[in-house]
């Protein structure tokens, strides 16, 4: 099954999700936290974290003060089990990582369905854009060492893709609508980055091959995830 059989299949399963009532819906956020936190604790070497990493993004999304302390208890357990600091502070990351991020999902879902599609979509608009535009024509390599087929050229088309679809699906006039999109884009290219660091740091290409050519589940969302808060509290803000 080649890349582009695999990226239709993801899209049309992520929007039947976002359709989904909001329990629901918080149900699906929770199974993709599990599913990174599977992925992730694979490359951090841990062991036994998909259950607490499955309720993160709910208790976070009840109060983020909450899903801090359930982190940080849950990681004392597992540090206090390993005897290791370095166990707790990986515990920590992870459960972190797949809660506080995703649970802004279901905070957008509270505020409407169509601001998680308009999220998605822009975010899913730059990141086709980026790929095939960037491969097609891009050169100048941004950040090489983090992310060597990334490029400028590509950037340029995925922003600008992403940008307009914004402008169209939503109503926040031109001005706050280009602010918006970039904040919301930077922030999904900072997600992409990030992900590309722990990778780099841990010698592999993809965190899994779940998802075909896409990799896993966190090279697949990792920048929808990293942009629903900014998108969030924009929204509640301003």
């Amino acid at each position: 099954m080649n890349r582009e059989i695999y990226g239709a299949l993801i899209g049309a399963i992520t929007l039947i999700c976002i359709l989904l009532p909001l329990y629901l819906f918080v149900i699906a956020v929770s199974v993709l936290s599990l599913l990174m936190a599977r992925e992730l604790s694979e490359a951090l070497e841990l062991k036994g974290l998909e259950a607490p990493a499955f309720l993160s993004p709910l208790v976070f999304w009840i109060d983020p003060a909450l899903g801090g302390i359930y982190t940080a208890l849950v990681s004392l357990l597992y540090g206090s089990k390993e005897w290791s600091l370095e166990a707790y502070m990986r515990s920590f990351f992870t459960l972190f990582y797949v809660g506080f991020f995703p649970s802004y999902l279901s905070s957008l879902k509270e505020t409407g369905t169509y601001e998680v599609l308009v999220l998605v979509l822009t975010i899913w608009a730059h990141d086709i854009s980026a790929y095939y535009l960037g491969k097609r024509f891009g050169k100048k390599v941004l950040f090489e060492r983090l992310s060597p087929k990334k490029t400028l050229e590509g950037y340029i088309f995925g922003f600008s893709a992403g940008i307009i679809l914004f402008l169209i699906l939503t109503d926040l006039g031109f001005l706050k609508g280009i602010l918006t999109a970039l904040a919301v884009l930077s922030a999904g290219a900072l997600g992409d980055y990030f992900k590309s660091f722990i990778k780099r740091q841990k010698g592999i290409k993809d965190f899994s091959n779940a998802l075909g050519g896409h990799g896993g589940f966190i090279d697949r969302f990792d920048a929808v995830i990293f942009s629903a808060p900014v998108y969030f509290w924009i929204l509640v803000r301003t």
